[in-house]
This record gives C-alpha cells, structure tokens and sequence, in this order.
C-alpha cells in the first residue's frame, strides 16, 4: 500500500514537472480585435495649464442703480399704517386644497381640519379662509 501511494505521488509530481516544462517553452499569440489595439496603442498628449493670476479691478461702478435718498417714502412704519387685524400670534399665510386634502399655515404651523392649535380646533379649511373654533366662540381667520 506504502509502494503504490509512493508510485502516486511521485507520479503526479513528475506531470506536473513535465506540464510546467511544457508551457514554459510554448508561445502564446495574443489575439486583440481593432478596439483593443487601438487602446494598447493609445499616449497621452502632454498639456499646458497656464496660472491665472488675480487682476484687480478699481473705479468700477455697479449696473444697479439704488435709490440712497428716503423720499417719496412713508415716515411711519407699515405695520402702523396697515396694523394686521385679529389677535396676537394668529396669523395665516398660507392655504392648499388640492381635492380632498386642505393643509393651512397659522403661525408657522401646518395645520388641517380636525387639528388642535393653541386659539382652539380648526373646523374647516377654505380658499378664502380657516375656521377657528374655541370656548370664546368661532373665529374665521383671513389670509394677510
């Protein structure tokens, strides 16, 4: 048994031997469609960067003309001449319906029907206004 795994190995040690030997002495043609070559043959070209250099420009005046003086404009401010009408910190800025779905902003908030703010719940949701409805009563707030 020793003898005839002695006959293996040394067997299988001299093909390989001979394999190697073998493909050690044969050349392989390499075989490359017109694609290939011409990326095999392809060089860089060398390119030049130049350095820009920072120019500054002086004397150059702005396109935009703005109007310095104050005339023509009001003394007061806006909000005492157009005070904004309801109660402190109610204040809508925006309303979307988009068919079933109505969303409003009230004080930064995104609110829509059925929602608990701090003035009370809100009712409903129009175009042209929401409905605020609390223990003081109802309240339509406009948007401003």
């Amino acid at each position: 048994m020793y003898k005839q795994f002695t006959i293996l190995i040394a067997g299988s040690v001299v093909v390989i031997l001979l394999v190697l030997f073998g493909l050690s002495h044969v050349k392989f043609q390499l075989f490359l469609t017109p694609q290939e070559r011409n990326v095999l043959l392809f060089t860089h070209e060398k390119i030049k960067i130049n350095e820009r250099r920072v120019q500054v420009v002086q004397n150059l005046k702005s396109p935009i003309s703005v109007a310095t003086d104050k005339a023509g404009y009001p003394g007061v401010q806006l909000a005492e001449v157009a005070p904004i009408e309801g109660r402190e910190g109610q204040r809508l800025t925006f309303i979307l319906i988009r068919g079933k779905k109505k969303i409003a902003i009230i004080d930064n908030l995104v609110v829509k029907e059925g929602d608990m703010i701090s003035q009370g719940k809100v009712a409903r949701i129009e175009k042209d206004g929401v409905l605020i409805k609390s223990k003081e009563g109802e309240q339509w707030l406009r948007i401003n």
